[in-house]
């Protein structure tokens, strides 16, 4: 056959498999579809080694498309790939023309996934002194690659398989709120969700374990608990510790809040009776540090934003009281806050300060009220407290097994599952001693145990019928559709639609509704987090003292501390959030003139006239230099770095991966860290010398040409994102040269290229980024005419964010699957 063909073959499935699972893009599908993760690294090269290939077609190649082949294509290959993969070149390890005959090379799928890859991006031939095919040729040769090699029907597009997967821990912890109305810690309780492609929302590495099954059996009978307490029905104080009333830092609680410093902390919590109550704050005076004098201030009590009460402050009187007041709450959550305003500094060492020792809400309503129960007793019990009659109660144990199994299952239940679990409750309720509760207490269990729950089935109409593709039935589509926008399970709304069949002819108004939402911001936030990495921010480690070369701990908390983190983090969100509701451009992801900035972030960034803590839209000025659009925010500069320093190869790395859709492979071994080429150098090496160093291994060239000039493009954000001119008192060279051609000379005029010759490849990757977020899986080769048709049309109805929704939502893998069993 070919030099070394099934190596070769080898080699490329093992890079694809193990490099940066969030691709966007995919691999021939092995047996259907493959799966880039680093678990499925064995099973691929064993079936390699097992089968001496892969995906090659098993009928001859049609007579008609040798010609075409022959007369189209291998021109255009001989032109203007050859001078690096024919002739005895072999770049990258990857040759053209060494194949038996041509049947073998139209045969050999994956050499055409890499080559239609690299042309549809511009990635081949490289720009740098070769000779480009023109746009009609490189449309010829992808449009022929799709339709003669990977036999793609725009007409007809594939959805792809659908692999039945479990809840995440996210998607666990939000359904049992909603369906059931408690709040229960997954992220305590379960271990942390595998990822594939970027995304914890992958069924392929969404399994269970025995040890994971057990701890789901013991939270349902935990959650059945706590959905339907013992001593319902009677009114019980609400207690809130000090320690629970925290900044918006996490540092400062009410355990001692100092009066030298302005603050304020926040507790939340959700009142499920609404009515009136008794609020009991007791608090003391104490000092810390010293007793000083004189000093004074003022401490306010605040519920809901509206001030109940202020006390004065002075060190010099010794309080310890309480405070009581009457107050009308309806049902739902509830800010309670307290806050120091400062007063005199006072003489002498230490600070006063003010402690909470109890906060105490109390219903005033009598035992046995209705509106005493909890809302998750409610939510369960859909006609109230059950009857006296035993009869009756069996009656209702059956209505209310299939009232919350509906729910809690995203469809009807089977009546032979229903019959059981009723049976299994009114058993329980028939033992000496026991009460109703106790049965609805195992049939929720029941329910929450049942794979029916944990995992998202789809009833599947044609089963074991691979060639036929079918529309998901509309309880299925409510589920997608909740998942992905709400990451929870459908409302009562949804679940309605799609049992009268009117879902589908109403999706474009549930997709509004659901952004407009509060819940919505778990997509935001959930989708943003993991695409953009914002939910690493807490516990990145940052040593700001180092970065900007301050000695002192103090001076560099007030330069950057938590509360920055917070910030940073929401900005982003905020951000997103934005234009989505507001269905902005997707390119003002790249290149706005304003974000969604607090005083804090602001003044941080060195933003003007912007006052407070709330978050608003900012525009920025000139002087504002590149912080329009994602690039700009800290959580993505904070992110791409290191914990010392900039990482130009981590920044590009991420635009490569994550904004244009063209991950570099990974690096070779014993590439040196940069800090033993710094070793080299005197202190005033600049960061674009140590990586001109780094780059001199022939292997090393060709990628980092790719991701160096982005990266070091970024140089003028310092690594907690910081705007500087120079490092080390030289000037910073941010000009650069993508691998495409483009030229610029700072992140600004990157951006431009960006949104102008390169958003076709950026409307690629974030389309097959929430692609594969809301699918949960991985973006196939056989996708590509959904994604085109994804984003033309979202480009024909204005290129907005929510425009790429509700394409998604409407598109043939969203609505449809192909026929055979889900596994």
């Amino acid at each position: 056959m070919i030099r070394g063909a099934k190596w070769d073959r080898l080699i490329l499935v093992s890079e694809r498999t193990i490099d940066f699972g969030d691709k966007c893009g995919g691999l021939p599908p092995l047996k259907g579809d493959s799966m880039k993760s680093a678990s499925t690294l064995s099973l691929v090269l064993t079936a390699v080694l097992l089968t001496g290939g892969l995906s090659v077609a098993e009928e001859k190649v049609p007579k008609e498309v040798k010609i075409e082949f022959q007369k189209k294509i291998e021109p255009l290959l001989q032109d203007y790939c050859f001078d690096c993969h024919g002739d005895g070149s072999m770049k990258g390890d990857f040759v053209l023309d060494e194949y038996e005959s041509t049947e073998a090379m139209l045969e050999d799928q994956l050499t055409w996934l890499r080559i239609w890859e690299n042309v549809r991006t511009d990635l081949m031939p490289p720009s740098k002194g070769k000779f480009q095919p023109s746009t009609e040729e490189r449309k010829e040769i992808i449009s022929w690659i799709e339709k003669r090699i990977f036999k793609l029907d725009p007409e007809n597009p594939d959805p792809g398989r659908v692999t039945i997967r479990r809840m995440n821990r996210e998607e666990y912890q939000n359904t049992i709120a909603d369906v059931v109305g408690v709040r229960f810690n997954a992220n305590d309780n379960f271990p942390a969700d595998d990822t594939g492609f970027g995304f914890d929302t992958i069924g392929d590495v969404l399994t269970i374990s025995p040890l994971l099954m057990e701890k789901y059996l013991s939270a349902a009978g935990q959650i059945a608990v706590m959905a339907l307490p013992e001593d319902a029905g009677k009114p019980k104080p609400i207690d809130i510790d000090a320690g629970s009333f925290k900044d918006r830092g996490g540092s400062q609680t009410a355990r001692f809040m100092e009066v030298n410093q302005k603050q304020i902390v926040t507790a939340k919590r959700r009142i499920d009776a609404g009515g009136e109550y008794e609020l009991e704050v007791a608090y003391s005076l104490q000092s810390e540090g010293g007793r000083p004098k004189k000093q004074t201030g003022k401490w306010q009590i605040f519920v809901d934003g509206k001030m109940l009460k202020e006390f004065d402050i002075n060190s010099d009187k010794y309080v310890r009281s309480r405070f009581v007041e009457k107050l009308q709450l309806p049902k739902g959550e509830h800010r309670f806050e307290f806050a120091i305003e400062t007063g005199e500094k006072g003489e002498g060492k230490g600070t006063a300060g003010i402690r909470v020792d109890r906060f105490r809400l109390k219903h005033l309503g009598s035992d046995g009220a209705w509106a005493l129960y909890p809302d998750s007793y409610k939510r369960i019990l859909p006609d109230g407290l059950p009857p006296k009659d035993k009869k009756k109660q069996k009656d209702y144990m059956r209505k209310i097994v299939e009232s919350f199994t509906t729910r809690a299952f995203r469809r009807p239940p089977r009546k032979k599952l229903v019959d059981q679990i009723t049976s299994l409750a009114n058993a329980k309720i028939d033992e000496e001693g026991a009460k109703f509760a106790d049965g609805v207490r195992l049939a929720v269990t029941a329910t929450l145990a049942s794979p029916s729950f944990l995992y998202r089935s789809e009833v599947q109409a044609e089963p074991d019928n691979p060639g036929k593709v079918v529309s998901i039935d509309e309880y299925a589509l409510a589920s997608r559709l909740s998942y992905f926008l709400w990451s929870s399970a459908p409302d009562q709304e949804l679940l309605g639609l799609a049992a009268k069949g009117k879902l589908r002819e109403n999706l474009r108004k549930q997709v509004d509704r659901m952004l407009k939402d509060g819940k919505g911001n778990r997509m935001v936030q959930n989708f943003v987090g993991q695409w953009l990495q914002a939910r690493d921010m807490p516990g990145r480690n940052i040593d700001v003292r180092r970065i900007i070369r301050e000695r002192d701990r103090r001076k560099a908390a007030r330069v950057f501390n938590s509360s920055h983190r917070v910030d940073m983090k929401r900005e982003t969100e905020e951000f997103f959030r934005h234009i989505l509701v507001e269905n902005r451009p997707l390119l003002e992801l790249l290149d706005a003139n304003y974000s969604m900035l607090n005083e804090n972030l602001a003044n941080f960034y060195g933003v003007g006239g912007v006052k407070g803590g709330q978050f608003r839209k900012v525009e920025f000025d000139q002087s504002a230099r590149g912080r329009g659009g994602i690039l700009g925010q800290g959580t993505f500069l904070i992110v791409t770095s290191q914990s010392t320093r900039t990482s130009p190869v981590n920044r590009g790395l991420f635009v490569l991966d994550n904004i244009l859709g063209t991950p570099a492979p990974p690096a070779p071994p014993d590439v040196p860290e940069l800090e033993e080429v710094a070793k080299e150098f005197d202190r005033t090496a600049t960061m674009r010398q140590l990586m001109e160093v780094h780059r001199e291994k022939p292997l090393c060239a060709s990628c980092h040409e790719r991701m160096d000039p982005i990266g070091l493009a970024l140089e003028n954000f310092n690594a907690i994102g910081q705007w500087r001119d120079q490092e080390d008192g030289k000037d910073i060279d941010s000009a650069g040269k993508l691998v495409t051609g483009e030229d610029f000379s700072n992140v600004m005029e990157l951006k431009k290229i960006l949104v102008t010759s390169r958003k076709q490849d950026f409307y690629r990757c974030l389309t097959e980024k929430m692609l594969t977020y809301a699918l949960g899986r991985g973006v196939e080769y056989y996708d590509a005419p959904s994604v085109d048709a994804i984003i033309a049309q979202t480009v024909k109805a204005g290129g907005g964010l929510k425009d790429l929704v509700n394409a998604i939502t409407e598109s043939v893998p969203f609505q449809k699957r192909r026929g055979d069993r889900a596994f």
